[in-house]
Parts: structure tokens; C-alpha cells; sequence
């Protein structure tokens, strides 16, 4: 049985906790569908896409745009029933290409499924950078969709129906109107009219390195059932470079199908590859993140980040692996780290990893691990070292989402953290995090009545530093949170004198004597002024 790595089962925990958004008024015509907003809408930020010097964010749709220096976020109907009223997170995004108010922008969503899984949202579309929205839904299949074709072959496939496992995990814009969605357990599916139907993709099975439309096969185009189907049909991550060839990174390993792969009918042939156990083949099997790199000559390289499965055969490594030619040879990098994303300048490589941010100005042959940054003096800094969920450029800044928000470092300090650069004078960075105000004035949908909060949450002790508990102190006293297990049994007592407004105190994850607590959900109470609040903490180990 394969299983995946951990940034996986994160994931899918993750999304799901979306906290409120402080909103103002609308500012400037030319912003009409979008509010100016306080901060992001989740500390944990892992969906990002640069739309030339604007940066959209998920878990809702909150964008920087820079040449406003603010965080605003996206109104209209469609947002207001997909993601508010119908309990959806953005999970996945992508833009056009160039800037401009004509560029398309997708949204995949996904909502909790019940039983641990996680559910197909469908999408929120833009053809207008953002100014409105329409949804689009879910690209599922009819009861009676058992076959589909492959030039001359008609393959057995197993229909899904059902929105669980079926979320869009990557999304990939070719032109204006044809859309690549990498759809879990529902494979690998394409749009040509802007969302409004969809075909389901042939990939070659695990046990083929290469499928051809004027062939004859014979095999079920679908994922594992019983004692057929391929993992070749869980699609993670997708890419259409600047030729044209499109990329699918699935369990089983990396798609290539390139623009004279297409036949006259339209489809495809696809070359798979897979570990190999040698330095020039992919490190892992599970390709979760796909990017492309500008470089001013020659073709643009493509940087595949995988996981290692359990699995008999080669030996896997978490890591990274580079294509600087379509796939005729891979070098290897970052072996035995878990990268979540990768963004590129033609000048240097980012890796977004649990471990921290990597750097490389060298096409990957030396890197320098960023794991602690320093923030603006009146900014509150990071617990522990920095866990990096995401990471895309824009023309004037880097942009790393992590656990304890969204940073910001201005495009005239990337050099400092290069290789071989001083640590004397390190760069400054600016941080976005969730400003969801307690107890608030006048509560709305967007910014509810909350008395207390806690994030990250869920909290993991093996990667964050710890859990900030957030609450209002109405004058300066002494505030008391005690922490409970389920039973009620109350296991860690944390005081300390705090000024009036909103404060936060940090819990650890251990108990009165220092020890680790095992996985569960555990209450809190915040003592303050003579009354008690409460929340509650999903604890993960």
C-alpha cells in the first residue's frame, strides 16, 4: 500500500480552519469588487498565485495588491455563496498569464466532506483579474459515464459522482478557456470552454512508461478498485510550461505530454516517468508540486517536487528533482527534505519546506536554508523556526505562506539570503497575519462574535512551537488560561500579567510537569476580568 508523506495528511487537516476577516470600506473605482481587509483569513497560509504585482491568497480570496499596499478581499455573490454560505476553502489557484485587469484567475475549493475526507467545492472564475467572480462547479461524472475513449480504444472507467476525494489539488491555465484541474481520486481533468464541461484525461497505467492515441489498450482508467485500476489516476499537482507541454504529477509519478503529442482527434500521448533509484531520475514517486522557471535563453526548466512512498523497488527520497530540457534528463536537489512549493526569478530558486525556506543561485547545486527571519521591531515574531507552506514572486516582492501567516520580503533584499551571504545584517520582513478582532463592536458574517481564539489549529507540537491563545483583557490585570483534556481534568495552568486590549499567551503542548500530551481535542478557559471564556484546541502529534 502506498502512503503518502506528511505534509499530505496536513493538508487535509489544515484547510479546513478558516477564522473571520476584519473589512472596511471600498476603496478607488477601479477595486469596485474588493474590500480592504485587516490581514489574511488563515494564519496557516498554503495557496498562493502572483497575477503580475498582485498576489492572491487562500483560504478565501484575499489578494495584496501593491500598488495600493493592502490586503483586500474579494466580494460578489459567487464568493459570498461558495465560500462563506456554502463553508468552502480555497485549496488551490492560478492565473494567466501577464498582468492586467483582463487576466483569468481560478479558485479550486473544497469543504469537509465528513469521515476525514475532503470534498470537490468546484470553482470561483475571474476572466477580469478579480473585480467578479462566478462559480463553476465540480468537474464530476454521470452514473452511466463507465467508458472513455482513447483514439481508437474505448477503456473501462469507474464514474465518480461524489465529491469526496475528488477536490482540485492543482490547477493550470493554457490560454484563456482551457483549464487543467489535478482532481485527487477523479484524476486528471480538462476544460476547453472556460469550466463549462469537462473530459476526463488518459494517463498511461503504473505498469506503461508511454500511452499513444493510435494504439490499441486495453486497461481501467481509474484509480485503485479491488484488483484493478492504476495510482497513476490520483492526480496531485499539474503545469503547462511555455511550450505548451503539459505536466501532471500523480502517486505514481511525473506525465509529460508535449504540444506534438496531440493527435488529430485531440488526444494526448503521455510518457510517464518513475524513480529509478539513480541520481538522474525523480527522487520520490509522489509528485505533489510542479514549476516552471524563466530563463532568458534556452527553455525554461521545470522543478518537480516529490515524496517517497513505501513501496517495493527503487529507493525513494523526499526531495526535488530540475528538467532544464522537457524531461530528457533530471538532476536531483534538496534529498530527504519535504517541499511543499517552489517558486522561481530567472535568477535564483525559492523551496517552501517544513523545514524552512531554501534558496539556490545556482540551479539547485548549493542551497542556503533560511529556518528563522527577522520581523519589523513592532511585530510580534515567529514561535520556533519557520515552517513554510508556500512560496511565490512577484516583480517587487517574495512571498512565503507559513503557520503564523503570510511574510513579505521587498525584492531589493532577496540577495541577503543567498548563499554564501552574511548573516550580520539579515533581511526585514513584513508580516501578515489573521486580525480577527474579539469581541468586536458591530459582529457581522465576516467578523463574528468570537471571545477567544486559538491558531494554529489544529495544533502539531513536532512542528509548531506552539499555540496562541487570543483574547481581550478589557484593563491591565492578571490573566489565568487553564488547559483541559476531554475528561475535563485540567492539565496545564498558564498566568501572566497583561496590558489592556487584545494579548495572546502560548501553550507548548505539555503538560504541568513538561510532558508532551497525546493527540486529541483539549478546552480552554481564559480567566479575565472576574468572567471566563473558552475554547478548544485540536492537538496532533
Amino acid at each position: 500500500m502506498i502512503r503518502l508523506g506528511v505534509p499530505m495528511r496536513q493538508l487535509v487537516v489544515s484547510i479546513l480552519i478558516v477564522l473571520g476577516l476584519a473589512v472596511g470600506s471600498v476603496r478607488g473605482q477601479s477595486l469596485k469588487a474588493l474590500q480592504p481587509t485587516a490581514g489574511v483569513s488563515s494564519n496557516t497560509v498554503q495557496t498562493l498565485a502572483a497575477n503580475g504585482d498582485s498576489l492572491w491568497v487562500g483560504p478565501l480570496l484575499t489578494v495584496y495588491v501593491e500598488a495600493e499596499t493592502q490586503l483586500f478581499l474579494a466580494e460578489g455573490d459567487a464568493v459570498e455563496q461558495r465560500l462563506l454560505e456554502g463553508n468552502n476553502v480555497v485549496v488551490s489557484l492560478a492565473t494567466g498569464a501577464g498582468a492586467g485587469g483582463g487576466s483569468p484567475l481560478w479558485a479550486g475549493l473544497a469543504f469537509e466532506a465528513g469521515g476525514g475526507t475532503i470534498g470537490a467545492g468546484g470553482f470561483l472564475v475571474s476572466t477580469d483579474g478579480g473585480r467578479s467572480f462566478e462559480a463553476r462547479p465540480a468537474p464530476l461524472d454521470a452514473a452511466g459515464d463507465t467508458t472513455v475513449a482513447y483514439g481508437a480504444s474505448t477503456l473501462p472507467a469507474v464514474p465518480v459522482t461524489q465529491e469526496a476525494g475528488a477536490y482540485p489539488r492543482g490547477l493550470a491555465l493554457q490560454g484563456r478557456d482551457t483549464v487543467w484541474v489535478a482532481s485527487g481520486r477523479a484524476g486528471l481533468r480538462r476544460s476547453t470552454d472556460g469550466g463549462t464541461s469537462w473530459a476526463r484525461v488518459v494517463l498511461p497505467p503504473d505498469t506503461s512508461a508511454r500511452i499513444v492515441p493510435s494504439r490499441s489498450y486495453d486497461f481501467l482508467a481509474a484509480p485503485p478498485q479491488g484488483d484493478r485500476g492504476f495510482q497513476n489516476y490520483r492526480a496531485l499537482s499539474v503545469l503547462v510550461d511555455e511550450t505548451g507541454t503539459v505536466w501532471a504529477g500523480t502517486v505514481a509519478g511525473l506525465n509529460r505530454s508535449t504540444a506534438s503529442d496531440v493527435a488529430p482527434g485531440g488526444d494526448r500521448a503521455w510518457r510517464l516517468f518513475r524513480p529509478d533509484g539513480t541520481p538522474d531520475g525523480l527522487p520520490g514517486q509522489v509528485v505533489s508540486a510542479l514549476a516552471e522557471q524563466p530563463r532568458p535563453n534556452g527553455r525554461n526548466p521545470v522543478w518537480v517536487a516529490t515524496l517517497r512512498t513505501e513501496t517495493d523497488g527503487p529507493l525513494q527520497r523526499s526531495g526535488l528533482a530540475v528538467t532544464p530540457d522537457g524531461g530528457a534528463t533530471f538532476r536531483q536537489a534538496l534529498l530527504g527534505v519535504q517541499v511543499n512549493e517552489v517558486a522561481a526569478r530567472q535568477e535564483r530558486v525559492y523551496a517552501a519546506a517544513e523545514s524552512g525556506l531554501y534558496v539556490s543561485n545556482n540551479q539547485g547545486a548549493t542551497w542556503r536554508t533560511i529556518e528563522t527571519v527577522r520581523l519589523a521591531a513592532d511585530e510580534e515574531g515567529l514561535l520556533g523556526g519557520l515552517t513554510a507552506r508556500a512560496v511565490a514572486v512577484t516583480p517587487s516582492a517574495l512571498w512565503v505562506g507559513t503557520t503564523e501567516g503570510l511574510l513579505r520580503l521587498d525584492r531589493e533584499q532577496e540577495s541577503r539570503l543567498l548563499p554564501g551571504h552574511s548573516d550580520v545584517s539579515p533581511p526585514e520582513w513584513q508580516l501578515f497575519r489573521t486580525e480577527v478582532p474579539v469581541r468586536p463592536d458591530s459582529p457581522t458574517e465576516r467578523v463574528p462574535q468570537v471571545d477567544t481564539y486559538a491558531y494554529p489549529n489544529p495544533f502539531v507540537p513536532s512542528r509548531d512551537a506552539g499555540v496562541r491563545i487570543v483574547y481581550n483583557v478589557p484593563e491591565s490585570q492578571t490573566v489565568t488560561v487553564s488547559i483541559y483534556d476531554f475528561g475535563m481534568n485540567r492539565v496545564r495552568v498558564l498566568r501572566d500579567d497583561e496590558a489592556a486590549g487584545r494579548q495572546e499567551m502560548v501553550w507548548d503542548g505539555t503538560d504541568g510537569s513538561g510532558l508532551r500530551l497525546p493527540t486529541g481535542t483539549y478546552l480552554y478557559t481564559v480567566e479575565v476580568g472576574g468572567e471566563t471564556m473558552r475554547g478548544k484546541i485540536l492537538l496532533t502529534n
